[in-house]
């Protein structure tokens, strides 16, 4: 383990001795998320998660993880816990950013599943925190704008002025989305959000240690949260991969979560956030500020998100030429669920 070299970030030392993290021994950059810029920080006194808060994201977000996490903590659920300053805030402004600090929970993350048993204990991990939510209540000081709000996501993009090169993506876009709308009137409760693969951490084994990413919490339809999910867990280059499908709902059937849901909603919601996610893409392709985007790959953060809405468009069409067998895949694992508990 190496000393703290002068070539290391300038915010680091200010940050260490604001939350009092002890002296800084080694720091690691984590390319894990698209917003937010996270480092892992090991110190005398332990390891940390220390993460620079996006100016998108007022500082009562943090706030609001903080009291969600603390209710799953107290269920006994493995989730990051937010350590206060010297001064007792949530957050240290200075050296050019927010700056937070988070618990290092074990465990690795992966873009895509190693195995499927990856998914099925991701399945099994995440109906177990769904379960736990709906009994929790919150009044939610910070929400990110329009987050899964697809109708407004559509209007922002319809607005945006298009260009030669992304018309064919954008023209798709406008006219594929507004039939997939979910119907109004869902039941909501708390969900995560982004239950994207990454935000989990695994052990060697393929076993869940923990969830991470606790900037989305919010009140939403399950069925857009599991959308979310299994676009993310079941996508295998531009594919949507069966395998991987059975995989994550047989793990989250076994939560006892999948009792209330009906297999139509859900086949639709995976359709439709997989295109919300490109639409976001294409937006921030025009807006062209919100996204982290990987300069040893791209030229510019347009280009890749211009190639991130060109495969969400890709795994959409590959899942409506599949849609028959995995409605009839859901469907049966729901039939299933309800069964055994029946019996």
């Amino acid at each position: 383990m190496r000393s703290m070299a002068n070539s290391d970030p300038p915010w680091l030392q200010s940050v260490a001795d604001a939350f009092d993290l002890g002296r800084p021994l080694r720091l690691v950059r984590l390319q894990i998320g698209q917003i937010q810029q996270t480092w892992r920080l090991e110190t005398t006194a332990g390891r940390y998660i220390c993460q620079s808060l996006h100016l998108a994201f007022a500082k009562a977000v943090t706030e609001d993880a903080q009291a969600v996490s603390a209710y799953l903590r107290r269920q006994g659920f493995v989730i990051p816990e937010f350590l206060t300053t010297r001064a007792g805030e949530l957050h240290f402004e200075g050296e050019g950013g927010r700056w937070r600090v988070m618990t290092c929970l074990p465990g690795v993350s992966h873009r895509t599943a190693p195995d499927p048993v990856y998914l099925r204990q991701a399945g099994q991990v995440a109906g177990k925190m769904h379960r736990l939510l709906a009994g929790f209540e919150h009044s939610f000081r910070f929400q990110l704008p329009n987050f899964h709000n697809t109708p407004q996501i559509h209007r922002q993009l319809q607005a945006c002025p298009c260009d030669s090169k992304v018309e064919a993506e954008w023209a798709y876009l406008l006219e594929s989305v507004p039939a997939l709308l979910l119907p109004a009137g869902l039941p909501r409760q708390i969900i995560h959000g982004d239950l994207k693969l990454t935000n989990f951490l695994f052990d060697e084994r393929g076993g869940v240690v923990g969830i991470v990413d606790l900037d989305t919490f919010m009140y939403h339809s399950l069925y857009v949260e599991l959308g979310d999910a299994l676009r993310s867990w079941c996508t295998a280059g531009e594919t949507f991969n069966l395998q991987l499908l059975e995989a994550s709902l047989s793990g989250y059937a076994q939560s006892g979560a999948c009792e209330a849901l009906d297999s139509t909603y859900l086949v639709a919601a995976v359709k439709l956030i997989t295109l919300e996610l490109a639409m976001r893409y294409l937006k921030d392709y025009f807006d062209d500020c919100y996204f982290q985007w990987d300069p040893e790959t791209y030229p510019n953060r347009r280009e890749h998100n211009l190639a991130r809405c060109r495969r969400q468009i890709a795994v959409y069409r590959d899942l409506l030429d599949k849609e028959a067998i995995v409605h009839s895949m859901v469907q049966r694992l729901l039939d299933t669920m309800t069964l055994t508990k029946t019996w």
